[in-house]
């Protein structure tokens, strides 16, 4: 009986959960998602759930500037910069495979909060590319025909085309659960 006892307590202090501000934990419970938990604390959970940890943080994402073909077809170098954050943790989660990614990287079988966020960074990259590629081959990087002054251009357009690009990012990072804060061309 006391042997049983003292069983009963150590699986019982396993459930125990320490919750920092902007994380939340994704709940299994033998392989089926059982839910987010994103309260902040000290809490207890069943032992036998799996909680892996996701940070709800903002991250800032500046990769290097890449080389794109205008609307006129001229190479032109351009890179930006992006503000982006974790919004629905089961599309973060289950949509994309951030866990093969995190895996590979570490050859470890259950993946750390750094590898699994490095591995939503590396998707969030790889979407921010193809979209500035998408954005920048819309435009003529200036403009040197009078006729053409009213156009808008990557050198003159500004807001109206960072607004563009955020708009084209959210759309690639919807299916993973993301949100763009904010994105800029900066180079």
């Amino acid at each position: 009986l006391g042997i049983f006892t003292i069983l009963c307590f150590i699986i019982g202090l396993i459930g125990f959960v320490q919750q920092e501000p902007n994380q939340a934990r994704v709940m299994l419970f033998f392989g089926r998602y059982h839910g987010t938990f994103r309260e902040t604390g000290l809490y207890w959970v069943n032992p036998f759930l799996l909680t892996k940890k996701i940070s709800l943080r903002a991250r800032n994402l500046n990769p290097e500037p890449i080389k794109v073909n205008d609307k006129e077809g001229n190479p032109v170098m351009i890179g930006l910069v992006m503000v982006w954050k974790l919004r629905d943790t089961y599309k973060a989660m289950f949509e994309i495979d951030s866990q093969t990614m995190a895996e590979s990287k570490n050859n470890t079988v259950g993946a750390t909060l750094v590898s699994r966020m490095n591995a939503f960074e590396t998707f969030v990259k790889v979407q921010s590319d193809a979209a500035l590629r998408q954005v920048a081959g819309l435009y003529a990087y200036d403009s040197n025909d009078d006729e053409e002054l009213g156009n808008l251009t990557l050198r003159s357009g500004g807001d109206e085309i960072n607004e563009q690009l955020v708009s084209k990012l959210n759309e690639r990072l919807l299916m993973a659960g993301m949100e763009v804060i904010e994105a800029r061309i900066n180079y």
